[in-house]
């Protein structure tokens, strides 16, 4: 479960929740619900047909996204070809100098005994987080394990400069981890972000490209960088068309020279 966890959130840490990382693109204004269809399809060949994978098809792939009236997100839930695949809940609970958001899987078609996400966070007098505990819990609460923490924040101007992320092994020790810095323009927005394996010093690299009324526009990940790959870094390049709240309603993904739609968002505000 420890490991499940820590390589999903290495892999997508940018777009989860309750956490130090920031968020690629978070919902603003005064949203009741999203509903987000995936696109691509694979398609088995025929005579006509040597393709088998259609990027600009719908794959059958619906996530819908629910939020209270504070516009705070309360449930998730993916369909495929109108069935449920996984039910997600989100709750968040505050404690003296600590807050707790918590993911819940309330079904997942995927594995039955599926498990919770924990995000444990510790503030300081100024309401700014140190630190932040992930758990892992499994459906009965019988388990909670210790997966990752971030740690060691750095702040400017009230903006948050940088932070570690480390791994938990079963012994509960942490593994080297890798130094995460953040760059803003001069409006104080996110431009860059950097990890930095703190053992092989190979980074990571985030970009992120605004329009002009500050809405995000492009998105890009440079992997590895520092350990050419047959003289050239895996890269992904990521396109955004935002609605006049600044939420992105197209997805498009870069691939020889072509913007492939992702996915598309109809979005419903109060």
């Amino acid at each position: 479960m420890r490991t499940f966890f820590t390589t999903l959130f290495l892999l997508l840490s940018v777009v989860t929740f309750g956490q130090l990382f920031p968020k690629v693109a978070d919902f603003h204004g005064r949203i009741v619900k999203v509903t987000e269809r995936r696109y691509g399809k694979e398609l088995i060949p025929t005579k006509k047909d040597s393709g088998v994978f259609k990027p600009g098809k719908y794959s059958g792939w619906k996530f819908v996204y629910y939020f209270d009236q504070d516009s705070k997100l309360v449930r998730r839930v993916n369909t495929f070809q109108g069935k449920v695949y996984t039910i997600y809940s989100y709750q968040r609970t505050h404690s003296g100098d600590s807050y707790t958001e918590k993911e819940i899987i309330e079904k997942d078609e995927f594995n039955p005994a599926s498990e919770s996400v924990e995000y444990e966070n510790f503030t300081d007098q100024n309401g700014r987080i140190i630190s932040v505990n992930f758990w892992a819990i499994d459906r009965k609460g019988k388990s909670r394990e210790l997966f990752m923490v971030e740690k060691d924040p750095e702040y400017s101007q009230g903006r948050l400069t940088a932070f570690t992320r480390h791994s938990v092994n079963e012994q509960g020790d942490l593994d080297t981890g890798e130094r995460v810095e953040l760059f803003y323009d001069q409006a104080g927005r996110l431009i860059r972000i950097e990890r930095k394996d703190i053992n092989s010093e190979f980074k990571t690299v985030l970009n992120y490209t605004l329009t002009p009324n500050g809405f995000l526009d492009h998105y890009s990940v440079d992997f590895l960088v520092g350990l050419p790959i047959y003289g050239r870094n895996p890269k992904q390049d990521i396109y955004y068309k935002c609605d006049k709240q600044g939420n992105w309603v197209r997805k498009y993904w870069l691939a020889d020279n072509k913007r492939l739609m992702e996915a598309k968002r109809k979005i419903k505000y109060r």
